[in-house]
């Protein structure tokens, strides 16, 4: 039986109670930034949830610093979805204000701040992303966790162009099937090149005998198989002056709570 972390009309952990099993997909592809680098390094990840990122990046021995905009989340984490004291440190406080204020570098930055009914538009500007490279080590990447309508959406090319202007490489990671869908991507920043190996990966072929590893290297596999370079080709660079993301947040959480209503069965709340 799975465990569900449901806020404001958007799921953003799944754990399998008593297991170390992450259930959410989007985790698992997020966790490639890991592969980046040669040996453990140091994770601050904007938007704690459930605490599935931190957990499975402090398992490799990462140190990681947690975000967190919402006294009451970190309580949940711990009490409900395992996150143990030696995961993470966790700050309580915006993310923005955590990156100005801040002097440590980190070799990645996790931004999992984005629910399907909210895109806080100050963490996903020109100026936001400046930040953040600031605080990012020298080979540095910058992750980013978000929703969107399809591979395609203009979503996805907006926050591409934007990261373009403060990083050499952009990648988008997909998740959905087919690619019309729903879904997470992972976006990927940095001003080096970034490479997986198959080995890093892993061989769908070598986890058959163990459903759950075996879904997690399929999606691994899928999502670098299928990395893009959004394209920025009219797509606006949003700034703390122009940033529609608070529309596109309201299309796209529309088509989520169908979703969600069809996946939990007619009896779901509202939230």
């Amino acid at each position: 039986q799975l465990r569900y972390l449901v806020i404001d009309g958007g799921i953003h952990t799944i754990v399998r109670p008593g297991t170390p099993e992450v259930h959410h997909p989007y985790v698992h592809v997020a966790e490639l930034a890991k592969e980046l680098f040669p040996k453990p390094g140091s994770l601050l990840l904007i938007g704690l949830g459930g605490g599935s990122a931190a957990h499975l990046f402090a398992r490799d021995d990462w140190q990681v610093d947690a975000v967190e905009i919402d006294p009451v989340v970190p309580r949940v984490a711990r009490e409900y979805f395992g996150l143990r004291p030696g995961d993470a440190s966790v700050h309580v406080m915006d993310g923005r204000r955590f990156l100005a204020k801040g002097k440590k570098r980190y070799d990645v930055i996790l931004l999992d701040a984005f629910g399907s009914s909210a895109i806080p538009f100050h963490l996903v500007t020109r100026e936001a992303f400046a930040l953040a490279r600031a605080r990012l080590a020298p080979g540095g990447v910058l992750a980013m966790n978000i929703e969107a309508v399809g591979w395609d959406d203009p979503l996805v090319h907006a926050l591409g162009a934007t990261l373009e202007t403060e990083f050499r490489q952009v990648l988008a990671l997909p998740i959905a099937e087919p690619p019309n869908r729903i879904g997470n991507l992972i976006l990927l920043a940095s001003d080096r090149p970034m490479e997986i190996s198959d080995d890093a990966l892993g061989h769908p072929v070598d986890w058959l005998a163990d459903d759950y590893l075996h879904w997690r290297v399929v999606l691994r596999n899928h999502a670098w198989d299928n990395r893009f370079v959004p394209d920025p080709a009219g797509a606006p660079v949003l700034t703390d002056d122009r940033n529609p993301v608070d529309l596109w947040a309201e299309r796209i959480n529309r088509v989520a709570r169908r979703e969600l209503h069809n996946f939990f069965g007619p009896d779901t709340p509202s939230w």
